[in-house]
């Protein structure tokens, strides 16, 4: 089975969160033939939110997005894929649409001779896999390996993330969470890359899949969005000297 997990978000300044999730969700009952489980997790929506009557969805209301973040819930879903025995694992945004090559996607993890140490992304009309479209990468077949693509163009980043059980297992923090908590509102995608690659982490992009992307934000610009950098830091002496430096 696969699971997904998914933040969403509605706000004044994301006034069509219900709709782009609804959207997503539409896409998703369509087009995915994959037994799926959706972890649903509702960031602190500023009204109440009408679960679609499926089955397989496992919704939750956060009520202080501040606390968790977008990655940090993801943490969340995660950890309740794993518990539900899903041997898949998809990280996405809610303002996605999937289409029927989902389901190639999902098959050529599963079927991958190194999906134990790797992690996938698909293609998408705007850059969410190692900016792929100045690789000049289409639709087509088979997969692209940047493992070895030095700088900031080679870290798989964004909406849509998947990785096998095996991956969590390998790959996973003390704590059982994937990804670190000094990163709640992205960024997470880079530091997962240093930390796993010394240890044979992969990373590929799956040309057969072409979702969707709408890339809105709009929670990011609520006050006080950000939540204090350093968390999840050991507050040193250093750390400590650069925020009086910067009060000053």
């Amino acid at each position: 089975m696969i699971g997904i997990t998914v933040a969403m978000h509605k706000s004044e300044k994301r006034e069509n969160g219900f709709e782009l999730i609804n959207d997503f969700i539409d896409s998703l009952y369509k087009y995915c033939k994959r037994k799926f489980m959706l972890y649903l997790f509702d960031n602190q929506s500023d009204e109440d939110y009408s679960v679609p009557n499926y089955l397989n969805i496992n919704y939750e209301y956060i009520e202080n997005q501040l606390l968790r973040g977008l990655e940090l819930v993801g943490n969340d879903g995660i950890m309740k894929a794993i518990k539900d025995g899903c041997d898949i694992i998809i990280h996405m945004n809610d303002d996605n649409l999937v289409n029927e090559t989902i389901n190639d996607f999902v098959d050529i993890i599963r079927n991958h001779k190194h999906n134990k140490v790797s992690l996938y992304a698909p293609l998408t009309n705007k850059p969410l896999s190692v900016k792929s479209n100045t690789y000049g990468l289409k639709p087509g077949k088979g997969l692209v390996e940047v493992t070895n693509v030095k700088g900031g163009a080679g870290v798989l980043n964004g909406p849509v993330l998947a990785f096998t059980k095996d991956f969590y297992e390998k790959f996973k923090l003390p704590s059982g969470k994937l990804w670190h908590p000094r990163h709640p509102w992205g960024g997470g995608e880079g530091y997962l890359r240093r930390r796993i690659t010394p240890h044979g982490g992969r990373f590929f992009i799956i040309k057969d899949c072409w979702l969707f992307h709408h890339k809105i934000g709009g929670w990011r610009q609520l006050p006080n969005a950000f939540p204090n950098k350093n968390e999840g830091k050991k507050k040193t002496k250093n750390n400590i000297r650069r925020k009086r430096i910067t009060k000053r």
